[in-house]
């Protein structure tokens, strides 16, 4: 799920087409076995899942969000719905992209309660989309994009953040991250090359005020 650290860059920056990964292979779905026997009540079944995604939903939400403690909680609100959900699920998509669809929706609900509750703090007309603005906070060594990178990441738009994260960090296709984030595969490439832009060209000015002081 996640790919080595030096490779992170590389696949951050390229820009080139999914190619023969667009295409999921539903027949060959590793957690299927394991979702089907946590529908009929089979607990280590079910921790397996568990162990399987903590990890990689622990991180994307608290990346997406900019608050681990946070992400903890939503975390444990994914296995909930996986738990409650599990013998319906109808085998049209892979299971880690039902998953991270389902931790993206929790997400999306979050920052919207965020944002209302930010509404009522200020009452002014400051927009609750600082709910969205990751600020993180997680020890460099958690990480596996550098500080930097990190950084300017949590600054994008909310969409884009979202399917870099997907893509850089859970190696997803771009058929997957499309059906997690409910948009066809051309909108993603379009979200991962304005974000891929978007992210360079602040790195960039991020270097040069560095390079001033």
């Amino acid at each position: 799920m996640h790919p080595r650290p030096a490779l992170v860059l590389v696949q951050l920056f390229e820009e080139g087409r999914d190619g023969g990964r667009q295409k999921a292979d539903l027949m060959v779905d590793p957690d299927l076995s394991l979702l089907d026997a946590t529908g009929r009540g089979d607990p280590d079944a079910f921790e397996s899942l568990v162990k399987r995604y903590q990890r990689p939903l622990l991180n994307f939400i608290a990346r997406y969000l900019g608050d681990r403690s946070a992400a903890e909680d939503l975390t444990q609100e994914v296995f909930l719905r996986i738990y409650r959900a599990a013998s319906r699920f109808e085998a049209k998509t892979k299971v880690s992209t039902w998953v991270f669809r389902i931790a993206y929706n929790l997400v999306l609900t979050e920052i919207g309660r965020r944002s209302r509750c930010q509404d009522l703090r200020e009452s002014l007309s400051r927009s609750g989309a600082e709910g969205a603005r990751g600020i993180l906070t997680d020890p460099l060594e958690r990480l596996e994009l550098k500080e930097e990178i990190m950084n300017e990441l949590g600054r994008l738009p909310g969409n884009q953040r979202a399917a870099l994260l997907l893509r850089i960090n859970e190696d997803l296709s771009y058929l997957e991250i499309g059906e997690v984030l409910g948009i066809g595969v051309q909108s993603v490439e379009s979200l991962l090359f304005r974000a891929r832009k978007n992210l360079r060209e602040s790195l960039g000015r991020t270097k040069k005020q560095g390079a001033k002081r």
